[in-house]
């Protein structure tokens, strides 16, 4: 399972903390990047030893500060939230007064805040209902829902061109990789939702938390499809499954 099967996977409790527990890895996986710690290990951390569970949650505040911070710099597709309610919400967990947002927003009024504070805990009503109904229904359905493949957190517009069961995903993996999943692929698709498996199973190819030279990148693709990897290279960054530095120089999978 990668770091976007962990994230869209980990109940309320373990995206609030970052981290899960993996029984078939015997390990605490980081939910924004994948770092793993195996359980009965001591690792070492600014010359003090930590057991695995601590040293996921040591790992969480010096690499990646607030899971709060982190959450909220998801696109809204992915949590909902406008700019401003994300803005509000920060200043919220900060514990700032209704008076002291007012001047550092344009929000208008302290009763403005409090409106939108309102609205916010009403929102939560509904998620956590919502959340219930839709457990509830898969629990009735007794596995005859199909499954949707997770959308990668860094898509830069999710719509129903992500709607691909595993079924679905399985079968074109089959068809555009005929020699295996780890073969060439026979050409790239034009339809949006196949383009999308593709290249969220090219991705798969690039390790996390490692940065790659252009031509590594060339490298890597032209063993996926020679005839036009720079192709398979520009939609990789604009369907958000990788990022670049702007002269180039470094590519890496987007977390």
């Amino acid at each position: 399972m990668d770091v976007n099967d962990r994230f869209w996977s980990a109940g309320l409790d373990e995206l609030k903390q970052g981290y899960i527990w993996d029984p078939h890895s015997a390990a605490y996986h980081c939910l924004i990047c994948g770092e793993s710690y195996e359980d009965g290990r001591v690792y070492e951390h600014e010359q003090a030893l930590y057991e695995a569970r601590r040293m996921v949650a040591v790992h969480m505040e010096h690499a990646h500060g607030s899971m709060l911070a982190y959450l909220l710099s998801l696109d809204k597709k992915a949590t909902g939230l406008t700019d401003l309610q994300k803005e509000l919400i920060d200043y919220f967990a900060a514990g700032l007064a209704d008076a002291d947002i007012v001047k550092r927003t344009s929000a208008g009024s302290a009763s403005t805040i409090r409106n939108h504070r309102f609205a916010l805990k009403e929102k939560a009503k509904q998620a956590k209902l919502f959340l219930a109904v839709m457990e509830l229904m898969d629990q009735d359905s007794e596995g005859g829902t199909q499954r949707f493949i997770p959308i990668h957190r860094t898509a830069t517009q999710v719509d129903e061109r992500y709607a691909i069961t595993e079924e679905e995903y399985e079968g074109l993996i089959q068809k555009f990789f005929p020699d295996g999943p780890g073969g060439r692929l026979t050409n790239f698709p034009r339809k949006e939702k196949r383009k999308i498996a593709i290249l969220k199973h090219i991705a798969g190819r690039f390790k996390s938390r490692q940065r790659y030279s252009e031509q590594e990148v060339n490298d890597v693709l032209k063993q996926v499809y020679e005839s036009d990897y720079v192709t398979l290279r520009r939609y990789l960054i604009e369907y958000g499954f990788m990022d670049r530095e702007s002269d180039g120089s470094a590519y890496w999978l987007k977390q």
